[in-house]
């Protein structure tokens, strides 16, 4: 971060310093994945579907990402005897968006 401007932070600044041993930066991305995981239960124990997909820039964390997710996910989930939602990083990643609009156009 340059000149600790606090208007450069996102959410790769939390996963770098976290990458890099950071206690802070460690505890902002297990708090993140905490709350994603939660929201991610709650859709899966209503709708039950096949697949989720995450996408946006916080996608780019891949397994760094998604290995503790799917573990809380899978903690989480009351149905056991069905199978297991999968989770996944969108293809087009961030630029999905565009892509979408784009063949709106179409």
């Amino acid at each position: 971060m340059e000149n600790n401007d606090l208007s450069k932070v996102n959410a790769k600044t939390a996963f770098d310093a976290a990458r890099q041993g950071d206690k802070t930066g460690k505890e902002v991305v297990e708090k993140y994945i905490k709350y994603v995981a939660e929201g991610l239960i709650d859709l899966i124990n209503i709708f039950t579907p096949e697949v989720l997909v995450i996408g946006g820039g916080v996608s780019k964390e891949g397994e760094y990402l998604l290995k503790p997710l799917r573990k809380h996910v899978a903690n989480g989930v009351y149905a056991k005897d069905v199978p297991q939602t999968q989770i996944k990083v969108a293809m087009m990643g961030n630029d999905a968006g565009i892509i979408g609009a784009a063949m709106l156009g179409k």
